[in-house]
């Protein structure tokens, strides 16, 4: 049994990222600004999330692309996810999507009727029942945005 706890402690060591449900830490290879519209990248069914810069953690999670835009949502079916309230403390992000990692802003969507075609879209997405528990549930989405820094900097005119 030790020897066992043994190699799956070091199988999670070896990872870079999220393990399955288990959260990781830092998501490992360069990364790239964030893109503006993510329509090619609608199909992707999870993401990874890497969140706290500081004292990086990373989470897979669900996604969704509306209009170009990508989406993830917060869930709070277990009292153990945490991460939702640390990504609006400091919602400087690092997402890895179809084995790309990319610096963005994770911003708290507050509009009822956007809320409400983000949860039709994951349902349909992912085969939920559109009234069911997940419409039920306490979430909260984020939407993933260039980090103003980088949004200024592709703003200036080329020289």
């Amino acid at each position: 049994m030790r020897g066992a706890l043994f190699a799956f402690c070091s199988l999670l060591l070896a990872c870079d990222g999220p393990v399955g449900p288990l959260p990781g830490g830092r998501l490992a290879g360069p990364d790239t600004a964030c893109p503006v519209e993510w329509q090619a990248l609608a199909g992707e069914r999870e993401v990874e999330l890497e969140l706290m810069p500081d004292a990086p953690r990373s989470v897979r999670i669900w996604n969704v692309v509306v209009a170009g835009r990508l989406f993830v949502p917060g869930d709070f079916l277990t009292p153990i996810k945490r991460w939702p309230q640390q990504v609006v403390a400091d919602p400087r992000v690092r997402i890895r999507i179809a084995g790309r990692i990319h610096r963005c802003l994770a911003q708290r969507v507050e509009d009822p009727e956007l809320i409400e075609g983000l949860r039709r879209a994951a349902a349909e997405k992912y085969e939920l029942e559109p009234d069911g528990w997940a419409a039920q549930s306490e979430i909260w989405w984020f939407e993933l945005r260039p980090r103003p820094e980088e949004a200024a900097i592709r703003a200036q005119p080329a020289r």
